[in-house]
């Protein structure tokens, strides 16, 4: 992502656009940088959710376990896929660099209309860097994964 500030990412939901051949849900924009006395949108206890949320799905991940990976989809994302095994592949396939990153590193939390936010940096296990925008929702009181955006960071290969 060569250029873009450090600032927050926009994240503009596109509704339906996960589907056969295409399973990013979101196209990533470079947003206003965050002003440092701008108040978090979400308090510390809802950023630790939607952290621990990623965390153990990558865990599934990296265990192989599409049944447990699956679990922290939101049902509309969950139903995309004919189960578990075939959403793991999907994730092999097209999100390769959240199996079994070297690292990941959380940014910030921002709103969306659609919902939260979560940013995250990976290195992925051939050493490249990406920028991860993931995106939430609430489906019985516990937060989902809505979408997935990624971009690889041009130059930045570690």
């Amino acid at each position: 992502m060569s250029g873009m500030r450090s600032g927050f990412l926009r994240l503009v939901l596109v509704a339906g656009l996960v589907g056969p051949g295409l399973y990013a849900s979101a196209l990533l924009a470079p947003g206003p940088a965050a002003r440092a006395d701008e108040p978090e949108a979400f308090d510390a206890q809802t950023r630790g959710a939607l952290r621990d949320v990623i965390t153990k799905q990558l865990a599934a991940f990296d265990h192989g376990d599409g049944t447990e990976a699956e679990k922290f989809a939101s049902p509309a994302l969950r139903e995309k896929f004919p189960d578990p095994a075939g959403f793991l592949d999907m994730v092999k396939e097209n999100y390769a660099p959240l199996v079994k990153p070297r690292s990941t590193h959380f940014e910030e939390t921002s709103d969306s209309p659609h919902g939260p936010l979560q940013k995250m940096t990976v290195v992925a296990s051939d050493g490249t860097v990406w920028t991860v925008v993931y995106a939430f929702e609430r489906v019985g009181g516990e937060w989902r994964i809505s979408g997935c955006g990624m971009m690889k960071q041009e130059s930045q290969d570690i």
